[in-house]
C-alpha cells in the first residue's frame, strides 16, 4: 500500500515538474517574441530618427543657403542704393554736357548768322528784315516818315540790335510787346534776343517768355516744346516751376489730362513751398474731380 502511495505521489510530481517545464517553456518563448517585437521597434526608430537627421542636415543645407542668398542680396540691394544715388549727380553731369552743346551750337549759328549778314548785299538784308516785323510794328517805328520805305526796314531787329541797343533795352522792348498783346512781335523779339545775347543772365526769361507768347496764342504744343527747353537748359533757373505749371496747363488745353496730372505731381514733389504749387494743387482738383463727375 505503502508503495502504491508512493508511486502515484512521484507521478505527481513528475507531472507537477513536467507541467511546470512546459509553462516555462513557454514563458520563454513569449519573452523571446516580446523581445524580438522589441528589437524591430528599436530598428523602426533608428531608421526614422536616421532619415530625421538626414532631413535636419538638409534642413540647415538650405538654411545656409538662404543666409547666403541674403547676404547677396543685401549686397545688391547695397550696390541698387550706391548706383541711385549717383543718378542725380550723373543726370547733372548730363544737363551741364548738354547745356555746354547748345551753348556752343548756338555760337555757331550766330556766327552763321553774322557770315551771312556780311555777306548778303543790302537789299537781301532788307527783304530779309520785312518776315520778323509784324503788321502792327509798322505802327510804332513808321509815324515819322509814312512815305518813305526804307523806314519800315528799320525796326527790323537784327540791324537794331547791332547798333547801340543794350541788352536790357531789346528785352524790355519785347516785354513791352508781349505787354501789349502783341504776342508775334514780342516772341520775335525775345528770339532775336537769344540769339544775339544767349550768355545774358536774361536768356532762360526770354525762353519762358517765348513760351507764354505761344500759350497766349493758343499754340500749346509749341509752347510745351519751349518750356522743355527752358527746362531741361536750365534746371536751376527762376522761371522752372512756371514753366512746369504753365506746361501742364497746356496739356490740360489739349485734353491730355494724365500728361496734365504728371507735370502738376512732379511741380508740387520738386518745388513744394512756391506758389505754383498751391495752383498746381487746384489744378489737380478740378482734373479729378471732372474725371469723377464723368
Amino acid at each position: 500500500m505503502r508503495k502504491r502511495v508512493s508511486g502515484l505521489i512521484l507521478l505527481l510530481l513528475l507531472a507537477g515538474v513536467a507541467a511546470a517545464a512546459v509553462d516555462q517553456k513557454k514563458a520563454y518563448e513569449l519573452i523571446y517574441q516580446d523581445v524580438q517585437l522589441l528589437k524591430q521597434q528599436i530598428l523602426k526608430i533608428e531608421t526614422k530618427v536616421e532619415k530625421a537627421g538626414e532631413e535636419l542636415a538638409s534642413i540647415r543645407d538650405q538654411l545656409r543657403d538662404i543666409q547666403s542668398q541674403m547676404k547677396l542680396g543685401q549686397a545688391d540691394q547695397a550696390g541698387l542704393k550706391e548706383d541711385i544715388n549717383r543718378i542725380p549727380s550723373q543726370y547733372q553731369a548730363l544737363l551741364d554736357k548738354m547745356e555746354q552743346m547748345t551753348l556752343a551750337i548756338n555760337r555757331l549759328s550766330e556766327d552763321l548768322l553774322s557770315i551771312k549778314t556780311q555777306l548778303a548785299p543790302p537789299a537781301v538784308e532788307a527783304a530779309a528784315s520785312k518776315p520778323p516785323a509784324a503788321s502792327k510794328e509798322p505802327a510804332r517805328e513808321t509815324k515819322p516818315k509814312k512815305k518813305e520805305e526804307p523806314v519800315r526796314e528799320t525796326p527790323a531787329a537784327p540791324p537794331a540790335l547791332d547798333s547801340n541797343l543794350s541788352p536790357k533795352e531789346v528785352f524790355d522792348m519785347a516785354y513791352a510787346d508781349y505787354a501789349k498783346g502783341n504776342y508775334e512781335l514780342a516772341m520775335e523779339g525775345f528770339k532775336i534776343y537769344r540769339q544775339q545775347f544767349f550768355d545774358s543772365p536774361l536768356a532762360d526769361d526770354a525762353l519762358y517768355w517765348i513760351g507764354e507768347c505761344l500759350f497766349s496764342l493758343k499754340k500749346y504744343n509749341e509752347a510745351i516744346e519751349q518750356y522743355n527747353l527752358l527746362i531741361f537748359n536750365y534746371p536751376q533757373g527762376n522761371n522752372i516751376p512756371a514753366a512746369y505749371l504753365k506746361k501742364g496747363m497746356s496739356f490740360t488745353e489739349l485734353g491730355k489730362k494724365e500728361e496734365a496730372l504728371s507735370v502738376f505731381k512732379l511741380l508740387i514733389s520738386k518745388y513744394p513751398n512756391d506758389e505754383e504749387t498751391r495752383i498746381a494743387q487746384q489744378k489737380i482738383k478740378e482734373l479729378t474731380s471732372g474725371h469723377e463727375r464723368h
